[in-house]
């Protein structure tokens, strides 16, 4: 099977009604697909190898792995690392045009020659952005005191009964509030 080097994840399938199956490779730049967000950054292009099967007359089943790099701030000591993303996607795609109502999570509906498969890609990579990413298990972050980071050099503040305030509970400051009324 020849692979077909692309830069976009849109696919015409006029190649396709000759032929049962098709695969591609594409890098995908991340700024077309609207992947730009402050707290992350893609900084490589999407590595995707994509699979186009014919299922009946109209209907495409897709599959495709993708990879990419991003650079995210460590949650404990703010410092940015990378980050390595990968995710498999699968979907039906049938000719017609459905009510969203009517559609199943796994199936999609195109218009009968080109398959974009983009935005499904998209949605897909921001699930696997973590929500507390972690330089390493061990990361000691920022004292919460004088700011230096703990990872490299200790700091002379005294440690106090009081927990961080990245894990302290935010209403405690109510009771406090209670106490003075």
């Amino acid at each position: 099977v020849k692979l077909r080097m692309k830069d976009t994840l849109v696919f015409d399938l006029k190649d396709l009604r000759h032929e049962d199956f098709k695969a591609y490779e594409a890098l995908v730049p991340p700024a077309p697909l609207g992947l730009n967000y402050e707290e992350v950054e893609f900084t490589h292009p999407l590595s995707c190898a994509v699979r186009l099967f014919r299922h009946g007359d109209d209907n495409v089943y897709v599959t495709a792995d993708i990879e990419t790099k991003i650079l995210v701030e460590c949650g404990r000591c703010i410092i940015p690392f990378e980050v390595d993303l990968s995710t498999t996607l699968e979907l039906l795609f049938s000719v017609g045009s459905e009510s969203p109502e009517e559609i199943e999570a796994d199936e999609r509906y195109y218009d009968g020659e080109t398959l974009d498969i983009s935005e499904d890609v998209r949605q897909l990579l921001v699930l696997e952005i973590p929500t507390w990413p972690l330089c390493s298990e061990t990361c000691e972050g920022l004292c919460p005191q004088c700011g230096v980071e703990l990872n490299i050099s200790t700091c002379s503040c005294e440690p106090t009964d009081e927990a961080p305030a990245s894990t302290s509970n935010p209403f405690s400051v109510l009771s406090k509030m209670l106490e003075k009324s």
